[in-house]
Formats: structure tokens, C-alpha cells, sequence
């Protein structure tokens, strides 16, 4: 059994540990579009050349937050993952409350199973709480699950994170973690972080 055996914590943004990428103008318009047409402009996919760019220049200090996964209770590894928060804040504020442990609807990632099963084609698929209805429940208080904040981003890379709804709007806690490409994803699921660290921890659970 893979569990996430500790409560993920807030970590520091650190650039310079990342691979800087060539800002090209596409991934610039996704910005322009937003600083335009704001949330709502996004609520439908629209094509993409290619990946989207995480270190384009009008991107904000973003949070990063960690798990410690564990395989029949030994420690298998750490993600660490930087969340999109300055243009999916709710998304994102969800899956931080939840590895925090403070989310106001109780629920948390503490001891949930992380590969509930494996999905071909996609990844793993983590975030299952056992005593939530049908293992998924947001950290949100009022909402069960909530609402398809944008899909900006398109799912053309491996180690995104990104909602596994139980359909339109219906975003709880679970999520995928690809491993490869996977543009049917898009326009369904909302991606909303990256693996910033155990890509291969990932790749590992998914053999």
C-alpha cells in the first residue's frame, strides 16, 4: 500500500534550484490573456503550441509545499510541488489546506493513499481519503467539491499535478500526477502545480 505517511508543509520559493526555460510568446500570452480577459477568459480550453511556461517573467513567488510518500511503511520518497496559486489561488489554496492539515473541512492528505490506482496513459492518481463519500472531499468547509477555476494549463509535459474531478465542477482532493503528456486531459481536468522534485519517486510507483 503507497500512503502519503506525513502532512505536507509550506516550503520557500527557490528559483535558483530550478531549470530556467526560454520564454517564448506563447506561454506570455497566457498571462496577457489573463491580466486581460481575467479567470473567466479560461474557463474554455484553447489550443496550445506547446507546454505551458512556469518561469515566464510575470509569474509571482509561488507556494511549494511537500509529501512524504511511504510503499508498506517504508519511506519511498518526497514531491515537492510548486502550485500556480497567482492564477488558480482556490485550486491551489485547496491542495496547500490539505497537505497542511488545515483545512477547514477537516479533511487531509495525513495517511491518505497516494497511487489508488494507476492510471495508463495518465500517471497516478492520489488524494483518495477513505472517509470522504466516494474518497474525495475539498478542504473547503461549505463545498464538498468545488468549481473548475481555468484551464490554463495544457498537459503537455510529465510531472504536472492536476485535478481528478468526478466531473464538471466537481474538484475534491484527488488528483493525477503525469507521467507523460496527456492532452485528453485538457479542457476536463484542471492542472494547477508541478513536480518541482520526485519526478522519479513518481515513475517508481507507477512500474
Amino acid at each position: 500500500m503507497r500512503r502519503i505517511r506525513d502532512a505536507a508543509r509550506s516550503l520557500a520559493p527557490t528559483a535558483a534550484s530550478l531549470p530556467r526555460r526560454s520564454l517564448g510568446t506563447h506561454s506570455r500570452g497566457w498571462y496577457q490573456r489573463y491580466a486581460a480577459r481575467g479567470p473567466e477568459g479560461f474557463l474554455r480550453p484553447e489550443s496550445a503550441a506547446g507546454g505551458f511556461d512556469w518561469d515566464a517573467p510575470e509569474a509571482k513567488n509561488r507556494s511549494r509545499c511537500f509529501l512524504e510518500v511511504s510503499v508498506d511503511g517504508q519511506r519511498a520518497g518526497r514531491l515537492v510541488v510548486e502550485l500556480l496559486d497567482e492564477l488558480l489561488p482556490e485550486t491551489s489554496e485547496n491542495f496547500r489546506l490539505l497537505c497542511s492539515g488545515d483545512a477547514p473541512s477537516g479533511a487531509s492528505y495525513v495517511e491518505s493513499t497516494f497511487a489508488r490506482r494507476v492510471v495508463k496513459g495518465v500517471g497516478l492518481l492520489g488524494g483518495a481519503l477513505p472517509e470522504a463519500p466516494g474518497g474525495s472531499r475539498s478542504a473547503f468547509a461549505d463545498r464538498p467539491l468545488f468549481a473548475d477555476e481555468g484551464f490554463f494549463v495544457p498537459h503537455a509535459e510529465p510531472g504536472l499535478l492536476t485535478m481528478a474531478s468526478s466531473g464538471v465542477d466537481g474538484n475534491g482532493s484527488q488528483f493525477y500526477t503525469t507521467i507523460e503528456p496527456a492532452p485528453h486531459l485538457d479542457g476536463r481536468c484542471v492542472a494547477f502545480g508541478r513536480l518541482v522534485e520526485g519526478l522519479d519517486v513518481v515513475r517508481h510507483l507507477h512500474e
